[in-house]
């Protein structure tokens, strides 16, 4: 072959090469404003590679893929190209190309939170960036390996090294993403002061590069604060323009943890109805990204090109390795298909034990109002039917235990018709004497259910006090319910009435009957529901009954008031063993 046709080839060659590189860079400009056009480019891109067999190119145009796929959250084409663009680049030794590839694939491993692969990308990814010279990609990765450490709950190592990218000349754009990361640090470390301090920064770096993951970053991480000091409605303010932005971008990895803030946001307002409403925004898109990208299925990919680099070439050994894929890929959807679905009922029922927790009287205010108490709270699921409540109204504080029919999810929805009665009885019509307020609890519950076509047997049992705090008088009603009084030696129960707040086996109930007590200094009451001495256990397994659960009230009443929790919690734990507990499980103790 002559110079000069062989010139003419080498220039065929180059003008070939620069083409697959402008398709790449198109692909790379418009990937935020024409997804499919971008796609489209790079897939041109990769044709020409293979069609004349450039390594480096074929590598570059799969690189390019997996960040399109990036871009829209789809982690399974991100994995799969990414890893194919890694082997060509090792096969032609360039570590830059190999160091963008672990750069990217961190991201996938840092969705599927596993973060100790992550890691392992990172490090990698720093080797050979510092290899090609490469500072600003050095920069990128010091911050990355900082963001896997703070995912990691190591704070210490994430500050080091977001701290070492400070100490680079960087871009506006950069330190809007290291100021806000060593914000968010700060957030998880509860230094909230600094934490906002360094949010700030970041966010007005980000708005001034138009550096719209950091802006969104920065008013959740913003919210989070606001939620944190109850002002919920600036809150709502935050995270709408945080979600207009996200919506525009067509961000749907950014929306999802939106609709959770704005839930929580809503939830604090006791908007309930909004608050179900993004919960359910938040469980169907984590669902939908869950689907397209769950572990299983991005764990198969990565799996499948193991099995790739290691297959022998034999014809015998290609067929068994195809027939693990295929029985793999039909157990994996069956088992994706079941994660899904519990992955979405979960998530709501872990929300409403949320929702059905903000009910509950705080710590604070229980000890606010009832001085020396205590309260034992175990649901036998995720969300309880049981729960306690404690308001004052003028010199009355009242208390009280509530045992909604069943348990879990059924004895929630019931739990919270139960709650808005006692509001609504107590607060709103101002009705302290224990037995009017079951007898209007009652009234409403019936009224509720009369016009339903189904017979609904939903009821309520409770004990309801009201202690009057100048008289020391103590009135008290219940349903199903007793109230037991230790003095000395002595245990008195008081018995409420033997039937239930709304469904009743009568034709005709009777009226709730009050019980009026004077008590003395020292005298300890006792709420309960029939959670503990339903239980079963002990050393023969049978149920605890309520003889059981008086003779220990009698043995716990003699220790100080702020002991009793820790004594009932030890002796349910040794009494249930390790057999199932059965159902919800409430005691108030006070102290007078």
């Amino acid at each position: 072959m002559d110079l000069k046709k062989n010139t003419s080839l080498i220039n065929v060659e180059i003008q070939q090469q620069q083409e697959i590189q402008d398709l790449i860079k198109q692909s790379e400009e418009i990937l935020a404003t024409q997804f499919t056009k971008a796609v489209e480019c790079a897939e041109q891109a990769k044709e020409l590679a293979q069609k004349h067999f450039f390594t480096k190119e074929l590598a570059d145009s799969l690189k390019q893929l997996s960040l399109c796929y990036a871009y829209i959250s789809d982690y399974g084409k991100v994995m799969r190209t990414a890893l194919e663009a890694m082997d060509l680049y090792i096969s032609c030794n360039n570590y830059g190309g190999e160091a963008e590839c672990l750069n990217i694939l961190g991201g996938v491993y840092n969705f599927l939170q596993d973060y100790n692969k992550r890691l392992e990308c990172n490090l990698k990814c720093l080797v050979l960036r510092k290899k090609a010279n490469d500072e600003k990609g050095q920069i990128t990765t010091y911050n990355n390996i900082g963001d896997t450490y703070t995912v990691m709950q190591d704070y210490e190592n994430a500050l080091k090294y977001f701290n070492i990218c400070l100490t680079f000349d960087l871009t506006n754009r950069m330190k809007a993403i290291v100021y806000y990361n060593i914000g968010e640090v700060n957030y998880f470390k509860k230094e909230y002061k600094i934490a906002q301090e360094f949010i700030q920064k970041g966010l007005a770096f980000g708005i001034e590069t138009d550096y719209w993951q950091i802006i969104i970053a920065a008013y959740q991480m913003q919210a989070n604060i606001l939620l944190l000091d109850k002002k919920y409605n600036e809150a709502i303010e935050i995270l709408t323009k945080a979600f207009e932005i996200s919506k525009l971008k067509k961000s749907k990895e950014d929306q999802y943890p939106l609709f959770e803030l704005f839930s929580k946001a809503y939830s604090g307002l006791k908007d309930y109805k909004n608050a179900y409403q993004y919960l359910n925004k938040y469980n169907n898109l984590k669902n939908e990204l869950h689907s397209l990208n769950n572990a299983q299925k991005l764990k198969k990919i990565e799996f499948e090109h193991q099995l790739r680099s290691l297959t022998s070439e034999t014809d015998e050994i290609k067929k068994k390795n195809t027939q693990i894929v295929a029985a793999f890929k039909k157990i994996e959807i069956q088992r994706n298909e079941i994660e899904s679905k519990n992955i979405a009922i979960t998530d709501s029922i872990h929300y409403a034990k949320r929702i059905q927790f903000a009910i509950l009287p705080s710590d604070k205010k229980v000890k606010t109002h009832l001085k020396n108490c205590f309260v034992f709270y175990q649901p036998k699921d995720i969300v309880s039917g049981d729960f306690y409540w404690v308001e004052q109204v003028n010199d009355e504080i009242i208390f009280s235990v509530i045992d909604c029919t069943g348990h879990g999810v059924p004895g929630a929805f019931v739990s919270l018709i139960a709650y808005n009665m006692i509001n609504k009885v107590v607060l709103e019509n101002q009705i302290t004497k224990p037995a009017e307020i079951l007898n209007k609890m009652d009234e409403l519950m019936q009224s509720l259910f009369k016009n339903s076509e189904e017979n609904i047997r939903d009821g309520v049992d409770m004990g309801i006090c009201s202690y009057n705090i100048k008289t020391n008088e103590l009135n008290f009603a219940g349903a199903f319910h007793s109230l037991f009084v230790c003095e000395g030696n002595e245990l008195n129960e008081i018995k409420g009435n033997r039937e239930s707040i709304g469904f009743s086996i009568y034709e005709k109930k009777k009226d709730f009957v009050n019980h009026k007590i004077t008590l003395k200094k020292g005298t300890t009451l006792y709420l309960c529901t029939d959670g503990l001495p339903d239980q079963f256990g002990g050393i023969k397994g049978k149920k605890l009954k309520w003889k059981g659960v008086k003779e220990k009230l009698m043995e716990w009443h003699k220790q100080p008031i702020s002991q009793q929790k820790n004594a009932v919690k030890t002796f349910f734990n040794v009494w249930k063993n390790d057999l199932e507990q059965l159902d919800d499980v409430c005691i108030i103790g006070v102290r007078i």
